[in-house]
Order: structure tokens, then sequence, then C-alpha cells
């Protein structure tokens, strides 16, 4: 049998009724409320009372721990005195330095009520102790810990310390023991605030010992009343009785209003909505009356029901509007790809999403090889032609799922999961194969564009920190950069092993300590031949550093030098060591120096002029500016002007490793250089029968008939060397010729005889050339 289910609803009414029950309820929820705060402010004012005590107690031990860190100084400082020292070895004059010397100069505080010393027995200097300022006649010097004293109505504190001599404390002459008066060096200590210092009190016998840890326990005190507090109470209470009169008054006056002054309005405004929903036709939904139900407002509700369906229409627009917005701002305006924001919002994603490394990792960051000069040679709008044709080549080699992030400048960067080694090599297959089949003649970039890759991984069963990755990748795109590499680098740990000397170690202190002090660095000179006569015609300064395990190579001091940007300060140095052995007379007058410096020293104000102080040496050496084409192309204006500078001076200008460079041909023509130095590669070309030493010999003669003087570098047989002064190269340089060397080891000739150097081992040492 089912029964009918019952619906209680109560009729309409109007405002007025629900405006008087309100008021009652009102006045009998005030009731209740005053019942509570009063309880509350009893119960607050006793947490507060009780808080103050205990704060006073607080202050109370902090206090007396300040007291014994100020006895421990002053302990520290009487064994540093000298006259405290001759007293306990010689104390024929402790009386007098005790009453007069002690507390008067200066070394302790005079506010000490007594000071004394004691021989190693124990036993007090002083013949017979007394008065209110003596100490014990006798200690225990199995027992010095401080204790506290009840004398005459006041509690006096006692410290004792051995009394070492020396820092190391291996000899111990005696001891020493202080007094002060306990309420006084408190008062002097600190201010209290909520301590009432007046109120200290021991509570013991007089002469009673209490040892210093227990002596909080003994003490009886105050706590001084917060006026604060007692403010805050008043303002409690009073602040209660007019909320409730606000209440009250409020309340009445609401209920006298709400017929005139809310009631017509309300229907006036309900008769407006409900107007706007008919002309938009049904109700949405069902209407719905609780059971204190007003018709005014049932009238409101149904109209803002249409008005909901408006916002909701609203909703949606802005919706879309916002995801517009999120990909505007994840997304970089110039190539498309994903931004710098992105990237880090991804990051912390995967962050949150595997903590614990469930899935091997790879992340790859790619770099337009030599993109600065490409873009201050063809303008920044081809620049920014040459980055869409990179994010297009690089986007494309992609699978789906897989996110190119651009982070800056020309660097990219995605990241891999359950990615291994097979799976990332094809990853970067196609980025290379996509970049070369790229044409980016149609920008007029007529040299061809390349990519570095510096990868990291992680494997799944690692438990690395996730944020090593990118820091990984960093040194691995480091290393891929470096002249010789591959443009691909994986991450090893001895890439990280020798990252640390760019980062923080022996490698890094010992430069910043040779640029503050160019006496550390240790030049060494190589010989260059004048060919085809064969005479030393100057030496090239290689720097070394010498530390103190040995001298530290230029393999370990530029990576330093070039990672923390300091090439202008270190090339500096190096000038400034040069410049005290040319004035020492350790080179021979009359033989040539080359110098070389870095791309940002020739560009700079300070190394131009540090190289205009040698223009007095002119006469006497001849000097040999080296510089890289890279820091001509990069900066050619400026480079231009110091360096034609440097020539009206006297020096001579040598362009330094021709070869390795980005577009030497282009740019040699406008380059302000006397002699052109053949890169190691291209001179060890010559050794192979073959295209490559077919162009290389064209080159040669082609910059030769153009005017340039050419030196060969990595000269390292009798046969090579025969083979470039066949070639018309003016200048010649290896280990064949010679090795740097130091000063010390230096020994000018006139000249180098073929047979001396045919004899001459020649060794696989890896031939470095100083980029100072």
């Amino acid at each position: 049998m089912r029964f009918p289910s019952i619906t209680l609803r109560l009729s309409a009414r109007p405002i007025a009724y629900y405006a008087l029950t309100l008021f009652f309820v009102l006045v009998l929820a005030l009731a209740v409320f005053a019942a509570f705060v009063y309880h509350d402010t009893a119960r607050l004012k006793e947490a507060i009372a009780q808080s103050d005590e205990k704060l006073a107690h607080q202050e109370l031990e902090e206090a007396i721990s300040l007291l014994s860190e100020r006895a421990n100084r002053t302990a520290q400082a009487l064994m540093a005195w000298d006259e405290a020292r001759q007293q306990l070895e010689d104390p024929i004059y402790y009386g007098y330095w005790r009453n007069t010397r002690a507390l008067s100069a200066g070394v302790i505080p005079e506010t000490l009520d007594a000071v004394d010393l004691y021989d190693l027995t124990g036993r007090n200097l002083s013949a017979a102790p007394s008065g209110e300022a003596s100490m014990p006649a006798q200690i225990d010097p199995e027992k010095l810990q401080p204790f506290m004293e009840q004398e005459g109505g006041h509690g006096h504190v006692y410290y004792f310390f051995p009394f070492y001599q020396g820092v190391d404390q291996a000899h111990r002459l005696g001891y020493m023991g202080f007094k002060f008066d306990l309420q006084d060096e408190l008062a002097k200590l600190r201010k209290f605030r909520y301590l009432d210092l007046q109120s200290v009190n021991l509570v013991a016998q007089e002469g009673q010992h209490i040892p210093l840890h227990a002596l909080v326990s003994a003490l009886q005190f105050k706590a001084v009343g917060n006026p604060e507090t007692r403010a805050l109470e008043k303002l409690i209470s009073r602040s209660f009785y007019e909320m409730a009169a606000i209440i009250a008054a409020i309340s009445f006056l609401a209920y006298l209003a709400t017929a005139s002054v809310i009631t017509k309005p309300l229907r006036a405004l309900s008769g407006h909505i409900d107007a706007m929903r008919r002309g938009k036709g049904e109700l949405l939904g069902e209407s719905y009356r609780g059971m204190l139900a007003v018709t005014e407002l049932e009238n409101v509700r149904h109209s803002l029901n249409d008005y909901q369906q408006q916002l909701d229409d609203m909703h949606v627009s802005l919706a879309h509007k916002n995801q517009e917005l999120w990909t505007q701002a994840h997304h970089d305006p110039l190539t498309g790809t994903l931004n710098r924001r992105a990237f880090d919002d991804d990051w912390r994603a995967m962050h949150r999403t595997h903590p614990g490394i469930p899935l091997e990792v790879a992340f790859l960051l790619f770099d337009c090889d030599h993109f600065k000069a490409i873009n201050d040679t063809y303008g920044h709008q081809v620049g920014d032609q040459v980055l869409q044709g990179l994010a297009e080549s690089l986007q494309g080699a992609l699978r789906s799922g897989e996110r190119l992030y651009r982070l800056g400048g020309d660097e990219f960067a995605t990241i891999l999961f359950s990615a291994d080694m097979a799976r990332v090599g094809r990853m970067v297959e196609r980025c290379m194969e996509q970049v070369l089949r790229h044409d980016f003649s149609v920008y007029w970039v007529r040299e061809p564009v390349r990519i570095s890759v510096g990868i990291s991984t992680l494997a799944a069963a690692q438990e690395d920190d996730l944020q090593q990755l990118h820091r990984q990748a960093d040194i691995a795109m480091y290393y891929a950069k470096r002249p010789g590499q591959s443009n691909i680098s994986v991450y090893t740990p001895e890439m990280g092993a020798g990252q640390e000397a760019v980062v923080s170690n022996a490698e890094t202190s010992a430069v910043y300590e040779a640029m503050a002090d160019p006496d550390q660095l240790e030049m060494h000179y190589q010989p260059v031949l004048a060919l085809p006569s064969l005479r030393i015609e100057y030496y090239e300064a290689l720097v070394r550093i010498r530390g103190e395990h040995g001298l530290i190579m230029p393999s370990s001091i530029f990576p330093v030098v070039e990672f923390r940007g300091l090439e202008c300060e270190f090339d500096l140095a190096v000038l400034e060591r040069v410049r005290r052995d040319l004035e020492a007379g350790w080179v021979p007058s009359g033989i040539g120096v080359s110098l070389n410096v870095s791309g940002p020293g020739i560009v700079n104000a300070r190394v131009i002029d540090t190289l205009m102080k040698f223009a007095p040496m002119l006469s006497g050496y001849k000097l040999v500016l080296e510089v890289t084409e890279t820091s001509l192309i990069t900066q050619i204006a400026q480079a231009s002007s110091n360096l034609n500078r440097l020539r009206k001076a006297g020096f001579a200008i040598a362009l330094d490793d021709f070869g390795s460079g980005y577009s030497s041909l282009r740019y040699l023509a406008s380059m302000p250089v006397d002699l052109v130095k053949f890169d190691i590669s291209m001179v060890r070309c010559l050794e192979t029968p073959g295209r490559q030493a077919v162009f290389v010999e064209d080159l040669a003669r082609l910059i030769k008939d153009a005017g340039y003087k050419l030196v060969a570098e990595g000269i390292e047989s009798e046969a090579l060397l025969n083979r470039v002064a066949a070639l018309g190269f003016s200048h010649a340089q290896g280990f064949h010729i010679g090795r740097p060397a130091a000063l010390t080891k230096l020994h000018p000739a006139p000249a180098v005889q073929r047979d001396a150097l045919s004899g001459a081992g020649v060794k696989s040492e890896h031939h470095v050339v100083a980029m100072t």
C-alpha cells in the first residue's frame, strides 16, 4: 500500500513579518553572544597573565645565559692579558695588581665585584682575601662550576675558569675567578619587558651555594603587568557594549524601515525584471518555493534564472578568450614555438608527475652555431628569419606529442620521455637533416647554418634529481661547441668533473689570484722562425699559472676565464706580466714578442690603453698582436678602429687560427692585419696528398699574392717545415722548432740550423695556443 507524499509548505508572507521575527532572534542571539564574550574575556585575562609569567621566566633564563657568555668573554680577555699571565708566573706584586690594575686597565669590565687568580693547587694568590669584594681563599680545581651565594641580602654569582697559556691551551698556568652582583649585572645586560627586576629574590640561606643551572628555579620574581593588555581589555569591553547597542538599534530601525524602504523598491525591481523575463520566453527550470518563501523574491529568482543563462553564454565566450590569452602567453611570437614560460610550467609539472623518476628522460638542448656573427653581419631581420627557419626545421623533426621550446636567443630545447639512446640518436639525426635541408639562402645568408646539440639523459633506475638534467645539457653543449669537437655531445660524468674547473675549484681560485697578482702568472715563450733564413724572429708569449701543485695549463685556465666572463681582466694581467718580463730584460733585445688578446679584449678601452703603454718598447722589440678572426667578425667596426690605432703605434697585427672560424675569406680583405697564421688543422692537411692539401696550397698562394705574410702553426717535422717554406710561408712555429719554455730556459741564438732541427725529437703532445 502506497501512501501519498506530504510536502509541508508555508504560505508566502510579507517582508515585515520576517523582519519582526528576525529582530527578536537577533536580541536573543545578542544575549547569548554577551554571555560567551564575558566568559572568553575572563579566560583571556587568565591566559595573558600566564603568558606574561612564562615570558618573564624566559627573559630571566636568557639574561643568565648572557651573563655566562659575558663571563666566558671576560675569561678569554684575561687569559690574553700579559699582566695577568705575569701574576701567575711571579705573584710578588699580585696584591697591587689586583687592587689597582685588574679592574681599571680596561681589559675586563669594571662592573665586576671582584676578580682573583689561583695557582694550580686552587690557592688564592692573595695572602688573606677579605672584605665584600673578596673571593674564596681556596677552590677545588676539579669543581669549577659557577654558583650563586646569598651574601648580605644580595645574590652574588661566582665564575671560575682554568687559565691557559697560548691559544692552543696546551699549558695550564692556574685558575681565575669572577664575582658579579646578580641584580646589578642583569640590569646592565638588557632591558626587561615582562620581568620585574626589583622583585628578583634568591630563596636561600646566607652563604648557601646554588648551582647556576638550578638558579632560575631558586629565584622568586614577579611579572610586570602589560599596560597594553589592560588597555585591550577595556577596549574589548567597551566595544562589546557599543556593538550590542548598535546592533539593537539597527535591528529595530530595520524593522521599521522594511515596509517602506525595502518592500516598495523590491516590488518595483521585481516588476521590471519580470517584464524582461517575459520577453525572453519560458522560465529556466522548475519554480521552487522554500518554507519561508517571499512572493517578491520568487519573482526575482525567476528573472535571475534568465539572467544566469546570459552569464553562462558570457562565460563560454570568456573561456575562449582566456584560451587565446594562454596561447599567446606560452608561445614565442617570433617562432611560434613554446616559450620559456611554457618550459618552466612543463618542467614543474614533470617534477610533480614523476617525483621518483619512473621513466627514462632525455633533455636535448639546441643552439645555432655562430648566430651572433650572422645576426651582426646580415642584420636582426635576417637573424629573426634564421631563427624562424631553425624552429620550423626542428619542429618538423619532432614526433606527435613532443614539444619544442625556445628558451631564449638562439637556444631551443625538448624533453623526451621513455627515451633510450637509440631513440635520442634518431631524433638528433632528424633534427640535423631538417636543418641541412632548409634553404637559408632565401634569407640572403650565403654561409651554411649549423646547430650544436647538448644531450643529458636519466635512466629509470637512477635517483638523481631531475633538476640536474638542464645543467648537464648546458655542460654537454659547452663541450659540443669547443673547437675540434663534434657538434653533438652527450653528457658524461667526466664532463661534469671537467666542468668543475669553471664552477668552483683550485683552478678558479688560481685564476682570480693571478688576476690580482700577475707575478703568479708564468709566461712560456715559443720561438717563431723567419723563413727561409731560419732565424728566430720573435717568441709567442703563452700563459701558465704557477699553482700549489705545479703549472696550470691553458686547457684548464681558459674554460674558467670564458665561463665567468673574465677575458678583459685576464688580458690585463697577462699584459702586465709580459711588460714586467720585457722591462726586466728577460727577453733579449732585438727579438720580438707576440701577444694574444681575446675577442672581448680587442674592443675594450682599458686593454687597448694598456697595449699602448708598450709603445716605448717598440724601439727594442718587435711586438706582434694576435687576434682571432671571430673577434673581428662579431664587432668588426670597433675592432678595426682599435687595431688601426695599434698599427700606427708600431704593432704588427696577426690573424690567429685562420681557417678554424666562421668565414675567413669573406672578411679577410677588410681586416686590418699584417700576418695570417694558418690554423694547425689546415697546416696538417699538407702532410697528406689529396684535395685538402691542394686547397690549402692554393689558399696560401692566394693570400700571399694579396700581400699578407703567412705563419704556419703546428710544425712537427722537418718535411712539413720544408713544405711550408716552399709554399712561400714567411714564418713557422711548432714543437719541431721549439717548445714553449720559461724565461730561465730561453737561450736566444742568431739562427736555427737545419741539422739541429732535423735531429729534434717530435712528440705527440697536444698543441695548445693561448687565447689570452
